[in-house]
């Protein structure tokens, strides 16, 4: 049975956050499994109205138009996703709704007036969550009632998400936890030599430990922390904040460590992870982190904070380290034993890349998502017979 599957979201490449980049994943990973998906998202300045996204396998990638900022583009956007909906019915039979946004009652006013099936897969948790964020806006507790009684389904990608969505009201029997995946191919392990030439072509130093950090630089992500630790870290420990935000400037400004480069977004970042001896996510909150799945993949030692999701992908000291971002003073003299303790990092990193490939590979996850599709589709037919 073939999938015919409209992917809408409000953002999308090149914007390159962790639910563009998990929904862009999860399309090329179902596309090469037979079905047929599109994207489905807002016409940004200078961005054609369609396009075929990468060379194989094509992504197809719709356009609509928006205007304005805040909640005029988001009425706009939620207008003009809704008539290209009608418009292209007969192309799709599920809408995959990403984030609890205002795009999401297009899907709705889709599902009302011609009987197809709807989900939303809510991203991360906390203040920047969607219940989180939602609540704090003035029609956002509306917004969210609405949600509850009209999707087929609802996706949640951790326990905290799911404690969360399920606190806020959202009906326990729609709810399903299904993880984001990971390209293992992709964001692979390689050899010291390799590594050496990566930090070549990158004009990193061949010589010094590298950690990184990769995501956005916004409030909540615990850098401010991290960057106040880094002062007693020795300079032949280099730290590298890979990422944008609108606190870029303002961390750059504050921080002028010899050790601490801050080199903005990158489309390569499996390069840098690759390049990098230690990956470090001091977030105080996250749905399940991209990052931290992708450095795991590539074989890094991953040092992040103890929060529920990161518990969820790591035990401490089995595949990587858990601390406690809010309260450690001796961060400096944990990193310095790290590096010290080859046979711990060889133990970590083996078990990082072991827990990708048994739990978290995009193939595996790819084919939960089927399965819940198919599930709800099976249960239109069962509604019509």
């Amino acid at each position: 049975m073939k999938l015919r599957i409209c992917m809408l979201l409000a953002r999308f490449y090149p914007v390159a956050g962790g639910t563009e980049l998990q929904a862009q994943r999860l399309a090329k990973s179902l596309i090469n499994s037979g079905n047929d998906v599109f994207i489905l998202t807002t016409r940004l300045e200078k961005l054609k109205k369609y396009e075929l996204l990468d060379s194989f396998p094509s992504l197809p990638v719709f356009r609509t138009f928006s205007f304005g900022k805040g909640i005029v583009s988001s009425i706009f956007f939620c207008l003009s996703s809704f008539l290209f909906l009608v418009k292209n019915r007969n192309k799709y039979d599920i809408i995959h709704v990403h984030l609890a946004s205002s795009h999401a009652f297009s899907a709705i006013l889709i599902k009302i007036f011609f009987n197809k099936k709807i989900l939303l897969k809510f991203g991360g948790a906390r203040t920047t969550g969607d219940i989180g964020t939602s609540l704090a806006k003035p029609f956002g507790k509306i917004k969210l009632n609405i949600f509850k009684k009209h999707f087929n389904s609802y996706i949640v990608p951790g326990k905290e998400v799911f404690d969360e969505v399920i606190a806020a009201g959202f009906p326990e029997n729609k709810i399903t936890l299904i993880p984001n995946g990971v390209e293992t191919d992709f964001f692979n392990q390689v050899t010291s030599n390799e590594k050496i030439n990566l930090r070549k072509e990158l004009e990193l130093p061949v010589e010094k430990k590298i950690c990184t950090y990769v995501g956005r630089l916004e409030k909540g992500k615990g850098l401010d922390i991290l960057l106040n630790l880094w002062k007693r870290i020795p300079e032949d420990i280099i730290l590298l904040i890979i990422g944008s935000g609108s606190l870029s400037n303002e961390l750059e400004k504050s921080y002028k460590y010899k050790n601490v480069h801050f080199l903005g977004f990158k489309n390569n970042i499996n390069n840098y992870l690759q390049a990098s001896d230690i990956f470090i996510l001091p977030s105080f909150g996250e749905g399940l982190s991209n990052s931290i799945l992708e450095a795991m993949s590539c074989g890094l030692l991953v040092i992040a904070n103890r929060i529920t999701a990161n518990e969820e992908i790591i035990l401490d000291r089995e595949n990587g380290i858990i601390v406690d971002f809010g309260t450690i003073i001796d961060f400096s003299i944990l990193v310095k034993q790290i590096f010290l303790n080859k046979d711990l990092i060889n133990k970590l990193t083996h078990a990082a890349r072991k827990t990708i490939e048994l739990k978290f590979s995009m193939g595996k996850i790819t084919n939960q998502y089927i399965h819940l599709y198919k599930t709800i589709l099976f249960s239109k037919l069962l509604e019509t017979s």
